[in-house]
């Protein structure tokens, strides 16, 4: 099975203090804080496809947004046997806006699967017509 490109869109922004959180249909993206956006704003970027789950976190005393991922190819190329994984974690104000931005992550990487399991539309598409 094909899977077709589709668009990137935008699905929610979530601004801090120190940082800013930009979700999208395809990849969520920590930004450090500034006037315009460009790939050196940029210090965490997160891909669906690499993406296992998000969560709260908590250490001593602090709360944090916890995204647990597929490490990163290593430059040996080598495969590690056994689940390779990051745990990178951003530091949040509150528990509160953890939370929230967790669901919304967790949400856009659902509906990321939801539309990959989507069969493509097709040019020459045939309509079912239903007859009562």
């Amino acid at each position: 099975m094909t899977t077709a490109t589709l668009p990137c869109s935008f699905i929610a922004v979530e601004q801090m203090d120190t940082y800013c959180v930009l979700i999208s249909s395809r990849v969520v993206y920590f930004l450090k804080p500034g006037y315009y956006v460009d790939r050196d704003a940029i210090f965490l970027e997160v891909k669906y496809d690499d993406l296992y789950h998000c969560l709260v976190s908590r250490d001593h005393g602090k709360v944090y947004v916890q995204l647990t991922k597929k490490a990163d190819n290593t430059s040996s190329g080598v495969a590690i046997p056994g689940t390779s994984h990051q745990k990178p974690m951003v530091h949040v104000k509150s528990e509160s806006l953890a939370v929230k931005i967790t669901q919304e992550i967790n949400y856009a990487k659902s509906l990321y699967y939801e539309q990959q399991l989507m069969l493509p539309p097709s040019e020459n598409e045939d309509y079912l017509l239903l007859e009562s």
